[in-house]
């Protein structure tokens, strides 16, 4: 039983690394608007744009002290996010 808690937990907790990102002392979250993204973050270093059956959306990239931050915007909010280490940037 003390098993299945520490992996429950294990796994909220990955769930909520991956739902946000750090700029400098600020972070971004699913959900947040594009608009602040471009307030926390900036403008991004890449923009890619595709289709979807829901509508279009982006994929922003961003590169920050060896860390690859992408974030996909639909409707004007973040939707998904992901922020790991850049293995082959700057």
């Amino acid at each position: 039983m003390k098993y299945l808690a520490v992996l429950a937990s294990l796994l909220l907790s990955f769930t909520a690394a991956a739902q946000s990102a750090r700029f400098g002392s600020r972070m971004v979250s699913v959900g947040d608007t594009a608009d602040h993204v471009r307030e926390v973050a900036g403008a991004p270093d890449a923009v890619a744009s595709e289709p979807t059956d829901t509508g279009p959306r982006e994929e922003w990239t961003y590169r920050r002290r060896g860390r690859l931050i992408q974030l996909w915007i639909a409707d004007g909010k973040v939707v998904h996010l992901s922020d790991r280490k850049d293995e082959g940037g700057k």
